[in-house]
């Protein structure tokens, strides 16, 4: 069988088999031009070229007649398909590597926020454009914002004693805190004393934020310049007692 380059219109001698591995594809040997073979594949030779093929001579600017190896087709081919999969392999780890490489980065930053936000919480729950995410943060993380408090900042504002109506021997103290820091902080815990005349302490009683807070306020946080509103319940100390203390722990 016979093919004839495009360009030049050399003739190449051609097997089926040499087709099929080079997928048609042939690079001429004169020119070095690719060219479609099965385009001007044929079983006889052009026209033109069967009288020279008698006399043996090569006639200026006639294509002569070429024998194209098979193992030339298919190292052509084999490299072409080679190369095409290296770079697709290439592509496919490159793309791999990047993605990697952007969670990894991700990932640390989000490792760092959380670093920072647990190491400045306390500063930045004074800031109110900060306060919400450091309490999101430390509710997912457990850092402990329930052991940050300024107790110098929680001020008594108003109280009341009188004996419960109901239940003898107890009395009931009603109190008006308020936390004047600029950011939240937790409920301390209550501390009531009740002195004598001499000043010298004749009962006490500590009351956990647990025992005074009401069900919507337990795990909430003491908000600021909000007067808060607490009510306790408390043995009566007897007649000894003439005044008594409130204080924050």
């Amino acid at each position: 069988m016979y093919t004839q380059c495009s360009h030049c219109r050399a003739v190449f001698r051609v097997t089926m088999k040499e087709l099929t591995a080079a997928q048609g594809l042939l690079r001429c040997g004169e020119c070095d031009t690719i060219f479609d073979a099965m385009k001007a594949l044929s079983t006889t030779l052009p026209d033109e070229r069967l009288g020279n093929m008698g006399n043996g001579r090569d006639l200026p600017g006639e294509a002569r007649i070429h024998t194209l190896p098979l193992n030339t087709l298919a190292e052509n081919s084999s490299s072409s398909s080679l190369k095409t999969g290296k770079n697709s392999s290439l592509s496919r780890r490159s793309s791999k590597s990047r993605k990697f490489l952007y969670l990894s980065l991700l990932a640390l930053c989000l490792l760092l926020l959380i670093q920072l936000l647990y190491s400045y919480r306390t500063k930045l729950l004074e800031h109110p454009s900060t306060r919400e995410l450091t309490q999101m943060v430390c509710e997912w993380t457990a850092c402990g914002l329930e052991q940050v408090r300024h107790l110098d900042q929680i001020k008594l504002l108003s109280h009341t004693v009188y004996t419960h109506p109901n239940t003898p021997n107890v009395l009931i103290i009603n109190t008006s805190i308020q936390n004047n820091a600029s950011n939240p902080q937790a409920y301390p815990i209550l501390e009531v004393s009740f002195l004598n005349q001499k000043s010298e302490m004749v009962a006490l009683r500590r009351f956990t934020p647990e025992e005074y807070l009401n069900k919507e306020q337990q795990g909430q946080f003491m908000p600021p310049k909000i007067p808060q509103e607490v009510s306790l319940n408390i043995e009566d100390p007897g007649k000894d007692a003439v005044r008594f203390q409130l204080r924050f722990l």
